[in-house]
Parts: C-alpha cells; structure tokens; sequence
C-alpha cells in the first residue's frame, strides 16, 4: 500500500494483480477536493512506472460526478447493509 500525503488531504493506494491486468487502486481518499484532484496525475505516473495498465477508485457515488473529468467511469457498484 502507498500512503499519498499532501497539504490539504492525503490518499492511500495498493497495486491489485489481476490474471490479465495490473491496477493501481485509489481505496480512501480525503481533504480538499482541488488537493484530490490535482494528486491524480501523480497517481498515473506512479502507476504507469509500476506496470499498471489501469486506475480504479472505491468510494461514494459522487466520485463518479467528480473524477468524470480526469476520465474515471463506474464500472461496478459495491453494496452493503447494516446488520
């Protein structure tokens, strides 16, 4: 896992090994959104210099709104319940 601190927010990432395809997962992100906003293309390059072919995010709905710019589309849905 990599921890991404930054002034105003920080992130933490993992590199996930898929049989076909290697990704650099976003799993909590928090802060000012600008400061999220502007780690991504720092994200990428990290990525990109560790193999990855891939980025993906976990997180509320409302990334997908927000990170619709930097070219992330939803491609699952997570559920879950209260028990």
């Amino acid at each position: 896992m990599q921890f991404w601190p930054a002034p105003r927010g920080c992130a933490v990432t993992e590199i996930i090994k898929y049989p076909q395809k290697k990704v650099l997962h976003i799993f909590l992100a928090g802060g000012d959104m600008d400061q999220i906003l502007d780690m991504d293309s720092s994200a990428v390059e990290f990525a990109k210099m560790n193999g990855c072919t891939g980025m993906s995010i976990a997180g509320r709905r409302g990334w997908k709104r927000v990170l619709k710019n930097k070219g992330y589309e939803e491609t699952f849905t997570v559920l879950g319940k209260d028990i």
